[in-house]
């Protein structure tokens, strides 16, 4: 059997093949394009490494503090040793209440320097008591009001000038001695020793020296008992800068 296919459906049928074709190529264009979002991770931090800045900041802040601590360790050494010297308030650049006050105006609550300044206090009361028991009244005054030139405040202040004004009030005689002289022992001093020999006998007098030295003291206590051989003098010596002998007489005697 013979099936004859006429050119003309053959043609036509390639074209609907042809268009079944874009059709579902242009369906396929219509539809959603799905995306694949892939989600990455974030990075780490990048950490810079300090440890050797911190350590050498550490460094260097320790050694500031400790020339800072030597430099007022260094100005309260020479403090308290202007303050063994006597050095308290002259010469005015290395005594010792200058010291101190550089300290204080740096640390205003630092204990050793606020305890310097006391000291001072009680340097000047200490000279001015022995000032004013050898007699020397205006040199104990002056003394005192150095005192409150450091420190007006101070407690002792008070107490030590009514004992000075007592010690002006008393009857007591005081020699002063020549510091020249009693280191050479001359004849001149052994002289003005026997006349006060004889004051502090014939008075009953209770007598204080007062020598730079404890060989220069029992030295004129000696030439002071040969002057009065046989009488038996009483009286008591002490270390001071300024050689005096200071007689204390009693109330009832005509001396």
């Amino acid at each position: 059997m013979n099936i004859s296919v006429h050119p003309q459906e053959i043609s036509s049928s390639f074209r609907l093949i042809g268009l079944a074709l874009l059709l579902s190529v242009l369906l396929a264009a219509c539809q959603p394009t799905r995306q694949t979002v892939v989600v990455l991770p974030e990075p780490e931090p990048v950490v810079e490494d300090t440890s050797a800045q911190d350590a050498e900041a550490a460094r260097l802040l320790f050694e500031e503090e400790l020339r800072y601590q030597r430099m007022i360790a260094d100005i309260l050494y020479d403090g308290r040793k202007a303050l063994n010297a006597n050095r308290l308030l002259t010469p005015p650049d290395i005594s010792a209440h200058a010291y101190f006050q550089r300290v204080l105006a740096i640390e205003p609550v630092n204990a050793v320097a606020l305890q310097g300044i006391q000291d001072i206090v009680a340097k000047y009361l200490q000279l001015a008591d022995e000032a004013g028991r050898q007699g020397l009244f205006d040199e104990a005054k002056g003394l005192l009001r150095r005192a409150e030139q450091v420190d007006r405040n101070h407690a002792g202040i008070a107490a030590a000038w009514v004992a000075l004004e007592t010690e002006m009030e008393t009857s007591d005689v005081v020699h002063s001695l020549s510091a020249s002289d009693l280191a050479s022992k001359s004849p001149a001093i052994s002289v003005q020793l026997s006349r006060i020999a004889i004051q502090a006998r014939d008075s009953g007098a209770f007598f204080l020296i007062t020598a730079p030295s404890d060989d220069q003291a029992r030295w004129i206590y000696a030439q002071m008992q040969t002057a009065v051989e046989g009488h038996r003098l009483r009286g008591n010596i002490e270390l001071g800068s300024t050689p005096t002998i200071r007689l204390i007489i009693p109330v009832d005697s005509d001396a």
